[in-house]
Order: structure tokens, then C-alpha cells, then sequence
């Protein structure tokens, strides 16, 4: 992509950089995406770490109900979101700036919260209970804690200005000028790869930069914790506050789930639209969870090898690996759309780029480094003594590797299964791009009909994809269990 927008017809130049970014607009679409990606990020600091503390380190009411519901936004994708808020804000004239930063933030703010939580569940214990020997839990919590948990928090920011600053969607459906809008705007509605191209270069400069600060930040440490070694944490009694740390819960999960469904189910009006909706679309339905299920599958088995030689690897081979691997966080959804037409848009690929195959390829692309970080945490947590045991032992390195990490990594494979699950039947940005004619996904269909007004149909379609993503996950959770419980 980037070669290619350095040649024209009068061969080689850099021309094309400065006449296109060096202009009044790209200073206006940087500070639009600026301002959204930096908004949204402080709104999910004030809802997501507060939450993180309320679940890990106090006795709130309904605290076990907290720690499974904060994860529920994560399975209403932003346009569904904004979808919701669009109708229920018609009557007030909010500028698209505000409403963009408030979807997004009650859309990402789980990740700081999941990554505050992971950070509070590895912090040393013996540090805490040491400084309460003179100091109370309060000033604990803000001398030791909190600084151990820092970094943490910091990268969990810097992950939702990521996702934020390259969301194309939301920005889209508010009618915000930002650099993914413009960079789908150009290369689809003005046929100008070129001008796509050199527009995205600011964007990914500003994204890889923050994913080079994330991994100096966050060196060392797992970004999920499933199941800590350590022991638990003595829970804060908040005395009169613990009624304050129940309705700040509630009320996060009140705008973030429950309200948008509730407006979806209210718009989508009676059973007779989901039939028309089911009628019409289960196609596209069978065809984002086909999908979903097989990327899913095929980012699990990737992540899994990706994240062992990462974690095995040492010094400089498992920084670069790890580098590597973190980049395509660094790369909007739009800039990925376009850089697999460049590259698979040719008569040799057409089997292809022609079928569902492009998709899957998509998938890979941008989720699998959620995966790898979920497996990776698990793997962290494995002994290599294991491995060199039977090794001595005189078993085979693929023998020992399905025999004794595989059943080890169970549930880092199933997060990022079901991860990567949620994001693919969710995934709109680069689908919209790289979808073969004559198929469609049911997010697309969702975009699509949007514009046609038929508020009731895209209500009723909403609730199914979310009804959905639910149900898989519920029924691949309770297999793993049972199969667990029977071994």
C-alpha cells in the first residue's frame, strides 16, 4: 500500500505525502479523532477502574454478579450501541463528537476493567499485608496497590485510544469526519487508493507509537490472569459507601446493557418482526456464525503456537516476537480492508478473494493478538521443567507439547476462542471492504439497512446477532465445563 502510493505516472516522488496531508482538513480530521479517542479513553477510566476496585477489593453487594456482568458489553458491538442511543437521543441536539466518545466509552471500558483486575490479582500480597501492620487498608490501597497496579491501568488506556482512534463505525453513523471515515471515503466512494493510503499514514504512526509505550509499560507482566497463585486479597468494608459502590455498578451496567436492549427490543415492536427478521436474514445469520466459529478456530490453534514460542523464546527473540505480534492492534480496520484488496485483488488469488476465504483472512488479522495475549497469560502460568521432563524422558516434543500443554492452556484456548468468537460475528469495518458479491454478513445487512430506514427490522436483527453471540457462548462454556468436570 504504502509503495504503491509512492509512484504516479511520472514515477518515484513523495509528492503525494505533502499534497494530501499537509492541508487544513487533516489538521480538522486529526483533531476530531483526537478528541474522540481521547475522550473515550478518560470516560473508561473513570467507569472501568473504579468498577475494577468496587469487584476485586471490596465487599460490594452483588460482588460474585459483578464479575461476570461488567463483561457484557463487550457482546454489544459500538454500532449496535450507537444504533440504540441514536434513537433514544433523537430529540436532543448532541454534537456527534460527544455522543461518538460516550458510545465508544461504554463500549471498551471492560478492557481497562479487565486489565485493572488482572493487575490487582497479581500484586504480592505480602506487600499489603506488611504496610497494614502500621497503615490502614485505605492508605494502602493508595501508597502500594495502586502504584503496583499502574501500569496496568496505563495499558488498558492506551489499548481503548487504539481501538477509539480507529473505529470507523461509530464516527460513520454520527456523520464525524476522522481519519478512518475519510480513509473508507476515498477509497470507496472516491476511488482513490492513493489518497486512502497516504491518509492513514498519521493514523498508524500514532497507533504503532502507543503499542511500542504499551509494550515498555506493560514488559513482564500477563494481560489476563486466569487463576492466581496467590492468595486472596482481604476485601474492604465500605461501611456507608458500600450502598454508592452498588448503584455506581448498577448504573454502569444500567447504560451499557441494559438500556440499549431495552430500546432495541421496544423499537424492534412485536414477534411478527423477528420472524420477517429471521425470513430475511438467516443466511446472512448462518453465515457471520459459520465464520465467526471457524476464525475463531483457526485464531485459537495460530495464537496458541504464536503465544508458546513467544513465552519459550529468550532476550531479543522474545521481544520481537512479542513486538510483532501486538502490531495489528496498530492497524485500523479500514487501512486492513484495503491492504488485503491490494494484495489478493489479482486473477491468481480470485479463489480467494472471491469466496469467504478473505474473511477469514480478515479475522485473523485483527483479533489475533486479543487471543495471543489470553493464551499467553496462560501459558506463563505452566512450568518449562515439564517439558524438559519428558523430554529426559525420551517423549517427543509434539507428544509432550498435545500431551501436557494443551490440556494445561484449557482455559486460555477457550478465552481466546471465545474472544475471538464475539469479535468476528461483530466485525463490520474491514468486512464491509473485502466481502465477496452476492454475500453478506448480518452486521452488514444491519449497516446496510440502516440507511433505508427500517428502524424495526435493524432493532429486531440487533437483538438476534446479541441473543446469539450469547447463546454460543453460553453453550461452549457448559461443554468445556461438563468435559472438565468429568475428567
Amino acid at each position: 500500500m504504502f509503495a504503491s502510493a509512492l509512484y504516479s505516472d511520472v514515477g518515484f516522488s513523495f509528492a503525494p505525502y505533502g499534497e494530501i496531508l499537509l492541508n487544513k482538513r487533516q489538521c480538522g480530521l486529526l483533531f476530531n479523532s483526537l478528541i474522540v479517542a481521547g475522550g473515550t479513553t478518560v470516560l473508561t477510566l473513570v467507569l472501568g477502574v473504579p468498577l475494577a476496585f468496587f469487584i476485586s477489593r471490596t465487599a460490594v453487594y452483588f460482588r460474585k454478579v459483578w464479575q461476570y456482568l461488567y463483561l457484557a458489553p463487550l457482546l454489544i458491538p459500538p454500532y449496535i450501541s450507537a444504533i440504540s442511543w441514536i434513537d433514544l437521543l433523537d430529540s436532543f441536539n448532541i454534537h456527534g463528537l460527544l455522543l461518538s466518545i460516550w458510545i465508544l466509552g461504554l463500549s471498551y471500558f471492560p478492557f481497562l476493567t479487565l486489565l485493572t483486575i488482572s493487575g490487582l490479582k497479581s500484586v504480592d500480597r505480602r506487600l499489603e499485608e506488611a504496610a497494614q501492620l502500621s497503615r490502614n487498608k485505605f492508605y494502602v490501597l493508595k501508597r502500594i496497590t495502586l502504584p503496583l497496579v499502574f501500569p496496568y491501568i496505563i495499558s488498558g488506556a492506551i489499548f481503548v485510544f487504539i481501538f477509539s482512534i480507529g473505529n470507523y463505525e461509530i464516527p460513520a453513523l454520527l456523520e464525524v469526519n476522522t481519519y478512518p471515515v475519510e480513509i473508507f471515503t476515498q477509497f470507496s466512494a472516491f476511488y482513490n487508493p492513493q489518497a486512502a493510503t497516504v491518509i492513514s499514514f498519521p493514523l498508524i504512526l500514532i497507533t504503532l507509537v502507543l503499542i511500542l509505550l504499551q509494550r515498555h509499560v506493560f514488559r513482564g507482566k500477563s494481560y489476563v490472569t486466569i487463576g492466581s497463585a496467590s492468595r486472596k486479597p482481604t476485601l474492604l468494608n465500605l461501611g456507608k459507601c458500600r450502598i454508592f459502590a452498588l448503584i455506581f455498578s448498577s448504573f454502569i451496567i444500567f447504560i451499557s446493557v441494559v438500556l440499549p436492549i431495552y430500546v432495541l427490543l421496544q423499537r424492534s415492536g412485536g414477534l411478527q418482526t423477528y420472524k420477517v427478521a429471521l425470513k430475511t436474514s438467516y443466511r446472512e445469520l448462518f453465515l457471520s456464525v459459520s465464520l465467526a466459529a471457524v476464525g475463531a478456530t483457526l485464531i485459537m490453534i495460530i495464537s496458541f503456537f504464536i503465544a508458546y514460542f513467544i513465552e519459550r523464546a529468550k532476550g531479543k527473540k522474545q521481544t520481537a516476537m512479542d513486538v510483532v505480534s501486538l502490531i495489528p492492534f496498530a492497524i485500523p480496520a479500514t487501512v486492513l480492508g484495503i491492504g488485503l484488496i491490494r494484495v489478493w485483488n489479482h486473477s491468481f488469488f480470485q479463489f480467494i478473494y472471491g469466496s469467504s476465504a478473505i474473511v477469514l483472512f480478515a479475522y485473523v488479522a485483527r483479533f489475533s493478538p486479543f487471543s495471543i495475549r489470553a493464551i499467553s497469560s496462560n501459558i506463563k502460568q505452566i512450568n518449562p521443567n515439564l517439558e524438559e521432563s519428558a523430554s529426559i524422558c525420551g517423549i517427543s516434543w509434539w507428544k509432550s507439547f498435545f500431551r501436557i500443554l494443551v490440556p494445561l492452556s484449557k482455559n486460555g484456548l477457550l478465552a481466546g476462542w471465545l474472544i475471538a468468537f464475539v469479535l468476528s460475528l461483530g466485525e463490520l469495518g474491514t468486512t464491509l471492504l473485502i466481502i465477496p458479491p452476492g454475500k453478506a454478513t448480518l452486521p452488514i445487512k444491519i449497516y446496510n439497512i440502516m440507511h433505508y430506514g427500517a428502524s424495526k427490522l435493524v432493532a429486531a436483527l440487533s437483538v438476534i446477532l446479541i441473543a446469539v453471540s450469547l447463546l454460543i457462548i453460553l453453550i461452549v462454556s457448559v461443554i468445556f465445563s461438563l468435559k472438565r468436570r468429568a475428567i
